[in-house]
Protein backbone atom coordinates (compact mmCIF):
# COMPACT_ATOMS: atom_id res chain seq x y z
CA UNK A 1 0.00 0.00 0.00
CA UNK A 2 1.23 3.52 -0.72
CA UNK A 3 2.07 5.42 2.41
CA UNK A 4 -0.25 8.31 3.08
CA UNK A 5 0.31 11.92 2.34
CA UNK A 6 1.45 12.83 5.80
CA UNK A 7 4.59 10.81 5.22
CA UNK A 8 5.32 13.04 2.29
CA UNK A 9 4.43 16.21 4.14
CA UNK A 10 5.94 15.47 7.50
CA UNK A 11 8.73 12.88 7.42
CA UNK A 12 9.20 12.04 11.07
CA UNK A 13 10.95 9.07 12.66
CA UNK A 14 9.25 7.25 15.54
CA UNK A 15 10.38 8.21 19.00
CA UNK A 16 12.07 5.40 20.85
CA UNK A 17 10.49 6.51 24.11
CA UNK A 18 7.58 4.47 25.37
CA UNK A 19 4.94 6.55 27.09
CA UNK A 20 2.88 5.04 29.93
CA UNK A 21 0.02 7.22 28.72
CA UNK A 22 -1.74 5.16 26.06
CA UNK A 23 -5.33 6.17 25.23
CA UNK A 24 -6.77 4.64 22.07
CA UNK A 25 -9.61 6.91 20.96
CA UNK A 26 -7.11 7.77 18.21
CA UNK A 27 -4.26 5.46 17.23
CA UNK A 28 -1.17 5.60 15.07
CA UNK A 29 -1.47 3.90 11.67
CA UNK A 30 0.19 0.58 10.99
CA UNK A 31 3.87 0.38 10.12
CA UNK A 32 2.90 -1.05 6.74
CA UNK A 33 0.82 2.05 6.06
CA UNK A 34 3.38 4.63 7.18
CA UNK A 35 6.70 2.80 7.56
CA UNK A 36 6.60 4.08 11.13
CA UNK A 37 6.36 7.76 10.20
CA UNK A 38 3.61 9.47 12.19
CA UNK A 39 4.98 12.73 13.61
CA UNK A 40 6.81 15.68 12.11
CA UNK A 41 8.93 18.60 13.25
CA UNK A 42 11.29 21.27 11.88
CA UNK A 43 14.08 18.80 11.09
CA UNK A 44 11.83 16.63 8.94
CA UNK A 45 10.49 19.65 7.05
CA UNK A 46 14.08 20.72 6.39
CA UNK A 47 14.81 17.34 4.79
CA UNK A 48 12.19 18.08 2.16
CA UNK A 49 12.31 21.86 1.83
CA UNK A 50 15.89 22.78 2.86
CA UNK A 51 15.90 26.46 3.87
CA UNK A 52 12.91 27.38 1.69
CA UNK A 53 10.36 27.18 4.49
CA UNK A 54 10.22 26.51 8.25
CA UNK A 55 7.36 25.78 10.63
CA UNK A 56 6.36 29.18 12.00
CA UNK A 57 3.02 29.39 13.72
CA UNK A 58 1.21 26.48 11.96
CA UNK A 59 -2.53 27.09 11.87
CA UNK A 60 -5.38 25.59 9.87
CA UNK A 61 -5.39 22.24 8.07
CA UNK A 62 -7.58 20.80 5.33
CA UNK A 63 -7.48 17.41 3.64
CA UNK A 64 -9.30 16.22 0.56
CA UNK A 65 -9.27 13.49 -2.02
CA UNK A 66 -8.91 15.40 -5.31
CA UNK A 67 -11.10 14.33 -8.21
CA UNK A 68 -8.08 14.89 -10.44
CA UNK A 69 -6.20 12.16 -8.55
CA UNK A 70 -8.93 9.56 -8.90
CA UNK A 71 -8.10 6.31 -10.67
CA UNK A 72 -11.54 5.26 -11.88
CA UNK A 73 -10.30 1.78 -12.81
CA UNK A 74 -8.98 0.98 -9.32
CA UNK A 75 -11.72 0.61 -6.66
CA UNK A 76 -9.05 0.59 -3.91
CA UNK A 77 -7.49 3.88 -5.03
CA UNK A 78 -8.90 5.88 -2.12
CA UNK A 79 -6.15 6.81 0.33
CA UNK A 80 -4.06 9.38 -1.55
CA UNK A 81 -5.04 12.65 0.07
CA UNK A 82 -4.01 16.21 -0.57
CA UNK A 83 -3.30 17.93 2.73
CA UNK A 84 -3.03 21.72 2.99
CA UNK A 85 -1.34 23.28 6.02
CA UNK A 86 -1.34 27.02 6.76
CA UNK A 87 2.09 28.23 7.90
CA UNK A 88 0.94 31.60 9.21
CA UNK A 89 4.29 32.95 10.43
CA UNK A 90 5.71 32.76 6.92
CA UNK A 91 2.46 33.67 5.12
CA UNK A 92 2.35 30.47 3.09
CA UNK A 93 0.58 27.17 2.58
CA UNK A 94 2.47 23.87 2.55
CA UNK A 95 0.85 21.04 0.63
CA UNK A 96 1.72 17.94 -1.36
CA UNK A 97 1.81 18.11 -5.14
CA UNK A 98 2.04 14.30 -5.39
CA UNK A 99 2.54 11.32 -3.14
CA UNK A 100 6.26 12.07 -3.06
CA UNK A 101 6.64 15.83 -3.39
CA UNK A 102 5.90 19.03 -1.48
CA UNK A 103 4.92 22.42 -2.79
CA UNK A 104 4.47 25.82 -1.14
CA UNK A 105 2.11 28.63 -2.07
CA UNK A 106 3.21 32.06 -0.85
CA UNK A 107 6.99 32.05 -1.27
CA UNK A 108 7.17 34.12 -4.43
CA UNK A 109 3.67 35.51 -4.90
CA UNK A 110 3.33 39.29 -4.94
CA UNK A 111 0.61 41.91 -4.95
CA UNK A 112 -2.91 40.65 -4.38
CA UNK A 113 -1.68 37.05 -4.55
CA UNK A 114 0.42 37.55 -1.40
CA UNK A 115 -1.00 36.27 1.90
CA UNK A 116 -0.74 38.10 5.22
CA UNK A 117 -1.20 36.18 8.50
CA UNK A 118 -3.44 33.46 7.03
CA UNK A 119 -5.29 31.22 9.49
CA UNK A 120 -8.17 28.94 8.52
CA UNK A 121 -8.38 26.89 5.34
CA UNK A 122 -10.95 24.61 3.68
CA UNK A 123 -11.06 22.68 0.42
CA UNK A 124 -13.22 20.41 -1.73
CA UNK A 125 -12.55 17.57 -4.15
CA UNK A 126 -13.04 19.81 -7.18
CA UNK A 127 -9.85 21.67 -6.30
CA UNK A 128 -11.34 24.78 -4.69
CA UNK A 129 -9.34 26.05 -1.70
CA UNK A 130 -10.38 28.96 0.52
CA UNK A 131 -8.06 30.70 2.97
CA UNK A 132 -8.90 33.19 5.71
CA UNK A 133 -6.29 35.81 4.86
CA UNK A 134 -6.62 37.51 8.23
CA UNK A 135 -4.00 40.26 7.90
CA UNK A 136 -5.48 41.40 4.59
CA UNK A 137 -9.07 41.26 5.89
CA UNK A 138 -10.28 39.04 3.07
CA UNK A 139 -10.87 35.47 1.94
CA UNK A 140 -8.59 34.18 -0.81
CA UNK A 141 -9.88 31.64 -3.26
CA UNK A 142 -7.24 29.36 -4.77
CA UNK A 143 -7.58 26.49 -7.21
CA UNK A 144 -5.65 23.23 -7.44
CA UNK A 145 -6.18 21.51 -10.81
CA UNK A 146 -4.05 18.58 -9.67
CA UNK A 147 -0.56 19.47 -8.48
CA UNK A 148 -0.16 23.22 -7.94
CA UNK A 149 -2.19 25.88 -6.13
CA UNK A 150 -3.13 28.87 -8.28
CA UNK A 151 -4.56 32.21 -7.21
CA UNK A 152 -8.15 32.65 -8.37
CA UNK A 153 -9.72 35.64 -6.66
CA UNK A 154 -10.10 37.53 -3.40
CA UNK A 155 -13.35 38.03 -1.51
CA UNK A 156 -14.01 41.14 0.58
CA UNK A 157 -11.99 43.98 2.06
CA UNK A 158 -11.53 45.70 5.42
CA UNK A 159 -14.69 47.12 6.96
CA UNK A 160 -17.95 46.49 8.73
CA UNK A 161 -20.36 46.42 5.80
CA UNK A 162 -21.79 43.20 4.33
CA UNK A 163 -19.01 41.41 2.46
CA UNK A 164 -16.30 43.24 4.42
CA UNK A 165 -14.20 41.80 7.23
CA UNK A 166 -12.30 42.70 10.35
CA UNK A 167 -9.71 39.95 10.86
CA UNK A 168 -11.54 36.90 9.48
CA UNK A 169 -10.08 33.83 11.13
CA UNK A 170 -11.58 30.70 9.69
CA UNK A 171 -13.64 29.51 6.76
CA UNK A 172 -15.85 26.49 6.01
CA UNK A 173 -17.35 25.08 2.83
CA UNK A 174 -20.53 23.02 2.45
CA UNK A 175 -21.43 20.54 -0.29
CA UNK A 176 -23.10 23.24 -2.41
CA UNK A 177 -20.00 25.43 -2.41
CA UNK A 178 -21.49 27.89 0.09
CA UNK A 179 -18.76 29.66 2.07
CA UNK A 180 -19.02 30.42 5.81
CA UNK A 181 -16.58 32.88 7.38
CA UNK A 182 -15.93 33.70 11.04
CA UNK A 183 -15.59 37.49 10.86
CA UNK A 184 -13.98 37.68 14.28
CA UNK A 185 -13.72 41.39 15.09
CA UNK A 186 -17.12 42.14 13.57
CA UNK A 187 -18.54 39.41 15.86
CA UNK A 188 -20.51 37.67 13.13
CA UNK A 189 -20.61 34.82 10.64
CA UNK A 190 -20.81 35.86 6.97
CA UNK A 191 -22.15 33.56 4.26
CA UNK A 192 -21.35 33.67 0.52
CA UNK A 193 -22.48 31.56 -2.43
CA UNK A 194 -20.08 29.64 -4.67
CA UNK A 195 -19.85 32.67 -6.97
CA UNK A 196 -18.45 34.65 -4.01
CA UNK A 197 -21.65 36.71 -3.70
CA UNK A 198 -22.61 37.82 -0.19
CA UNK A 199 -25.81 36.12 0.99
CA UNK A 200 -26.34 37.07 4.64
CA UNK A 201 -24.67 37.40 8.03
CA UNK A 202 -25.72 36.40 11.53
CA UNK A 203 -24.50 37.25 15.02
CA UNK A 204 -26.93 35.27 17.23
CA UNK A 205 -28.88 38.40 18.14
CA UNK A 206 -25.69 40.24 19.04
CA UNK A 207 -24.37 37.47 21.31
CA UNK A 208 -21.50 36.17 19.17
CA UNK A 209 -18.18 37.33 20.59
CA UNK A 210 -15.04 37.05 18.44
CA UNK A 211 -16.03 33.87 16.57
CA UNK A 212 -13.04 31.79 15.50
CA UNK A 213 -13.30 28.08 14.61
CA UNK A 214 -16.05 27.04 12.23
CA UNK A 215 -17.16 23.85 10.44
CA UNK A 216 -20.27 22.76 8.56
CA UNK A 217 -22.17 19.70 7.32
CA UNK A 218 -25.30 19.21 5.23
CA UNK A 219 -27.47 16.50 3.71
CA UNK A 220 -25.31 16.23 0.59
CA UNK A 221 -22.13 15.52 2.54
CA UNK A 222 -20.66 12.53 0.71
CA UNK A 223 -19.25 10.59 3.68
CA UNK A 224 -21.72 10.52 6.56
CA UNK A 225 -23.49 8.04 8.82
CA UNK A 226 -26.68 10.09 8.84
CA UNK A 227 -27.64 13.31 7.12
CA UNK A 228 -27.76 16.46 9.22
CA UNK A 229 -27.56 20.19 8.58
CA UNK A 230 -25.65 22.36 11.03
CA UNK A 231 -22.75 24.71 11.63
CA UNK A 232 -20.40 24.63 14.64
CA UNK A 233 -18.78 27.86 15.84
CA UNK A 234 -16.25 28.57 18.59
CA UNK A 235 -16.43 32.01 20.22
CA UNK A 236 -16.41 33.87 23.56
CA UNK A 237 -12.63 34.02 24.11
CA UNK A 238 -12.25 30.49 22.68
CA UNK A 239 -14.37 29.05 25.50
CA UNK A 240 -17.80 28.44 23.97
CA UNK A 241 -19.05 25.94 21.37
CA UNK A 242 -22.31 26.67 19.55
CA UNK A 243 -24.38 24.77 17.02
CA UNK A 244 -26.48 26.67 14.46
CA UNK A 245 -28.65 25.76 11.54
CA UNK A 246 -27.48 27.14 8.20
CA UNK A 247 -29.73 30.19 8.50
CA UNK A 248 -28.06 31.22 11.76
CA UNK A 249 -30.62 29.92 14.27
CA UNK A 250 -28.95 28.81 17.51
CA UNK A 251 -29.61 25.13 18.26
CA UNK A 252 -27.39 24.62 21.30
CA UNK A 253 -24.47 26.24 23.08
CA UNK A 254 -22.09 24.90 25.74
CA UNK A 255 -19.06 26.27 27.59
CA UNK A 256 -15.81 24.46 28.36
CA UNK A 257 -16.91 24.62 32.02
CA UNK A 258 -19.73 22.24 31.08
CA UNK A 259 -17.27 19.41 30.45
CA UNK A 260 -14.88 20.05 33.31
CA UNK A 261 -12.36 22.61 32.00
CA UNK A 262 -12.24 25.89 33.88
CA UNK A 263 -10.01 27.38 31.18
CA UNK A 264 -9.41 26.39 27.57
CA UNK A 265 -8.26 27.80 24.27
CA UNK A 266 -10.38 26.07 21.68
CA UNK A 267 -8.57 26.56 18.39
CA UNK A 268 -9.95 24.62 15.42
CA UNK A 269 -12.83 22.23 14.79
CA UNK A 270 -13.81 19.47 12.35
CA UNK A 271 -16.53 16.82 11.98
CA UNK A 272 -16.02 13.09 11.48
CA UNK A 273 -18.14 10.50 9.64
CA UNK A 274 -20.67 10.43 12.51
CA UNK A 275 -20.76 14.25 12.74
CA UNK A 276 -18.93 14.02 16.03
CA UNK A 277 -17.17 17.29 16.84
CA UNK A 278 -13.38 17.28 17.25
CA UNK A 279 -11.84 20.42 18.76
CA UNK A 280 -8.20 21.24 19.47
CA UNK A 281 -7.39 22.90 22.79
CA UNK A 282 -3.94 24.51 22.85
CA UNK A 283 -4.16 25.50 26.52
CA UNK A 284 -4.81 21.94 27.70
CA UNK A 285 -2.79 20.28 24.89
CA UNK A 286 -5.56 17.92 23.83
CA UNK A 287 -8.44 17.16 21.49
CA UNK A 288 -11.97 17.34 22.88
CA UNK A 289 -14.55 15.04 21.33
CA UNK A 290 -18.30 15.78 21.45
CA UNK A 291 -21.22 14.09 19.74
CA UNK A 292 -23.34 15.81 17.07
CA UNK A 293 -25.56 17.35 19.77
CA UNK A 294 -22.51 18.78 21.63
CA UNK A 295 -22.60 16.18 24.40
CA UNK A 296 -19.09 15.67 25.75
CA UNK A 297 -17.55 12.24 25.10
CA UNK A 298 -13.83 12.32 25.92
CA UNK A 299 -10.62 14.34 25.74
CA UNK A 300 -7.56 12.84 24.07
CA UNK A 301 -3.92 13.77 24.64
CA UNK A 302 -1.85 15.70 27.14
CA UNK A 303 1.16 18.01 27.09
CA UNK A 304 4.45 16.49 25.98
CA UNK A 305 6.54 15.19 23.11
CA UNK A 306 5.87 11.47 23.47
CA UNK A 307 3.22 9.39 21.75
CA UNK A 308 -0.36 10.62 22.24
CA UNK A 309 0.92 13.96 23.53
CA UNK A 310 0.70 17.43 21.99
CA UNK A 311 2.43 20.79 22.13
CA UNK A 312 -0.27 23.44 21.72
CA UNK A 313 -2.38 21.71 19.05
CA UNK A 314 -4.29 23.94 16.68
CA UNK A 315 -5.31 22.98 13.12
CA UNK A 316 -7.27 19.72 12.80
CA UNK A 317 -8.82 17.93 9.82
CA UNK A 318 -10.16 14.45 9.12
CA UNK A 319 -10.87 12.47 5.97
CA UNK A 320 -14.36 11.41 6.91
CA UNK A 321 -14.46 8.27 4.80
CA UNK A 322 -11.43 6.46 6.25
CA UNK A 323 -10.90 8.26 9.55
CA UNK A 324 -7.46 9.72 8.76
CA UNK A 325 -6.82 12.52 11.28
CA UNK A 326 -4.22 15.28 10.94
CA UNK A 327 -3.33 17.66 13.77
CA UNK A 328 -1.03 20.70 13.59
CA UNK A 329 0.84 21.76 16.71
CA UNK A 330 3.27 24.51 17.69
CA UNK A 331 6.29 23.14 15.81
CA UNK A 332 4.92 20.39 13.58
CA UNK A 333 2.11 17.94 12.98
CA UNK A 334 0.84 14.48 13.89
CA UNK A 335 -1.11 11.82 12.03
CA UNK A 336 -3.64 9.40 13.54
CA UNK A 337 -6.37 6.98 12.60
CA UNK A 338 -9.64 6.82 14.50
CA UNK A 339 -9.57 4.03 17.07
CA UNK A 340 -11.77 3.41 20.10
CA UNK A 341 -11.43 3.00 23.85
CA UNK A 342 -13.28 1.12 26.61
CA UNK A 343 -14.01 3.06 29.78
CA UNK A 344 -15.97 2.88 33.05
CA UNK A 345 -15.97 -0.92 33.11
CA UNK A 346 -17.79 -2.46 36.06
CA UNK A 347 -19.71 -5.63 36.91
CA UNK A 348 -22.40 -6.92 39.24
CA UNK A 349 -23.05 -10.56 40.17
CA UNK A 350 -26.27 -12.00 41.59
CA UNK A 351 -29.07 -14.53 40.98
CA UNK A 352 -26.75 -16.71 38.87
CA UNK A 353 -26.25 -13.84 36.43
CA UNK A 354 -23.35 -11.45 35.96
CA UNK A 355 -23.92 -7.99 34.50
CA UNK A 356 -21.13 -6.10 32.74
CA UNK A 357 -21.22 -2.31 32.20
CA UNK A 358 -18.95 -0.13 30.08
CA UNK A 359 -18.72 2.82 27.69
CA UNK A 360 -16.95 3.30 24.36
CA UNK A 361 -15.38 6.54 23.13
CA UNK A 362 -16.13 5.93 19.44
CA UNK A 363 -18.92 4.12 17.57
CA UNK A 364 -17.65 0.55 17.75
CA UNK A 365 -18.34 -3.11 17.16
CA UNK A 366 -18.13 -4.71 20.61
CA UNK A 367 -17.81 -8.39 21.49
CA UNK A 368 -17.62 -10.03 24.91
CA UNK A 369 -16.25 -13.46 25.84
CA UNK A 370 -16.40 -15.33 29.15
CA UNK A 371 -13.28 -17.34 29.97
CA UNK A 372 -12.45 -19.59 32.90
CA UNK A 373 -9.64 -18.74 35.31
CA UNK A 374 -7.14 -20.44 32.98
CA UNK A 375 -8.19 -18.30 30.04
CA UNK A 376 -10.13 -21.09 28.28
CA UNK A 377 -13.33 -20.31 26.39
CA UNK A 378 -16.69 -20.52 28.16
CA UNK A 379 -19.20 -18.44 26.19
CA UNK A 380 -19.45 -15.51 23.77
CA UNK A 381 -22.18 -13.30 25.21
CA UNK A 382 -22.00 -10.53 22.57
CA UNK A 383 -20.79 -10.70 18.98
CA UNK A 384 -19.76 -7.48 17.20
CA UNK A 385 -22.68 -5.38 18.40
CA UNK A 386 -22.62 -1.83 17.01
CA UNK A 387 -22.62 0.66 19.90
CA UNK A 388 -22.34 4.45 20.25
CA UNK A 389 -20.51 6.53 22.90
CA UNK A 390 -22.18 8.22 25.90
CA UNK A 391 -24.58 5.35 26.70
CA UNK A 392 -23.61 3.02 29.55
CA UNK A 393 -23.83 -0.32 27.75
CA UNK A 394 -24.83 -3.59 29.40
CA UNK A 395 -24.10 -7.27 28.69
CA UNK A 396 -25.30 -10.27 30.76
CA UNK A 397 -23.86 -13.73 31.29
CA UNK A 398 -26.32 -16.37 32.46
CA UNK A 399 -23.66 -18.67 33.94
CA UNK A 400 -23.87 -21.35 31.26
CA UNK A 401 -21.37 -22.89 28.85
CA UNK A 402 -21.52 -21.72 25.25
CA UNK A 403 -21.11 -23.51 21.95
CA UNK A 404 -17.42 -23.98 21.17
CA UNK A 405 -17.43 -23.76 17.35
CA UNK A 406 -14.03 -24.96 16.03
CA UNK A 407 -13.68 -22.20 13.44
CA UNK A 408 -14.41 -19.53 16.02
CA UNK A 409 -11.98 -21.06 18.53
CA UNK A 410 -9.26 -21.17 15.90
CA UNK A 411 -9.87 -17.57 14.88
CA UNK A 412 -9.77 -16.32 18.47
CA UNK A 413 -6.96 -18.72 19.49
CA UNK A 414 -9.11 -20.14 22.27
CA UNK A 415 -9.16 -23.57 23.90
CA UNK A 416 -12.59 -24.70 25.17
CA UNK A 417 -13.03 -24.97 28.92
CA UNK A 418 -13.53 -28.45 30.35
CA UNK A 419 -15.72 -27.25 33.24
CA UNK A 420 -19.03 -28.31 31.63
CA UNK A 421 -20.73 -29.13 28.36
CA UNK A 422 -22.72 -26.90 26.01
CA UNK A 423 -25.74 -25.28 27.65
CA UNK A 424 -24.91 -26.49 31.15
CA UNK A 425 -24.54 -24.27 34.21
CA UNK A 426 -20.97 -23.74 35.32
CA UNK A 427 -19.90 -24.14 38.96
CA UNK A 428 -19.13 -21.15 41.18
CA UNK A 429 -15.57 -19.94 40.88
CA UNK A 430 -13.25 -17.42 39.27
CA UNK A 431 -13.87 -16.31 35.69
CA UNK A 432 -12.82 -13.56 33.29
CA UNK A 433 -14.74 -11.32 30.93
CA UNK A 434 -12.91 -10.20 27.80
CA UNK A 435 -14.34 -7.09 26.11
CA UNK A 436 -13.21 -6.45 22.52
CA UNK A 437 -14.00 -3.12 20.84
CA UNK A 438 -13.30 -2.52 17.14
CA UNK A 439 -13.59 0.86 15.37
CA UNK A 440 -15.66 1.21 12.21
CA UNK A 441 -13.09 2.96 10.00
CA UNK A 442 -10.19 1.45 8.06
CA UNK A 443 -8.35 0.98 11.35
CA UNK A 444 -10.80 -1.83 12.17
CA UNK A 445 -8.73 -4.27 10.12
CA UNK A 446 -5.73 -4.01 12.42
CA UNK A 447 -6.73 -2.36 15.70
CA UNK A 448 -8.93 -3.55 18.54
CA UNK A 449 -9.14 -2.44 22.14
CA UNK A 450 -9.21 -5.38 24.57
CA UNK A 451 -9.96 -5.16 28.28
CA UNK A 452 -10.19 -8.09 30.70
CA UNK A 453 -11.67 -8.23 34.19
CA UNK A 454 -11.56 -11.13 36.67
CA UNK A 455 -14.67 -11.85 38.75
CA UNK A 456 -16.13 -14.48 41.06
CA UNK A 457 -19.60 -15.99 40.82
Amino acid sequence: MLITILIILFHFLISETESPYHPTTFVFPTYRHTYGIRKAGPTELFLFMSFKVKFRDPQGLACVRLDAWEDTEDPHDDDELTVYGVNSGQDNIIYNKSMWGLEVYGLHEKGEQRLNQPHGICANSRGDVYVADSGNNRIVRLFNPAHKLQFDTAIGSAGKEPGQFQYPLQVALDSHGTIYVSDSQNHRIQVFDRENKFLFAFDNMGKLLNPTAITVTDLEEKFKHHGEIFLVVIDSADQRISKFDLQGKLLRSIHCHDFGYTQAKLEYVCLDYYNQVLITDSRNHCIHKLDHDLNYIVSFGREGDNDYEFNKPRGITIYRRLGQLFVAEKTGAQYYWVGTDLQEISLETGNDKTNFYFKVTEPSYVSADILDQDGKFVQRIADKIFLFPLTRHHFVWDGRMGNAIPRFLEQMKYTPSSLAGYGKNLPPGTYKVRLIAEPTYSSRTYFERIEERTFTR
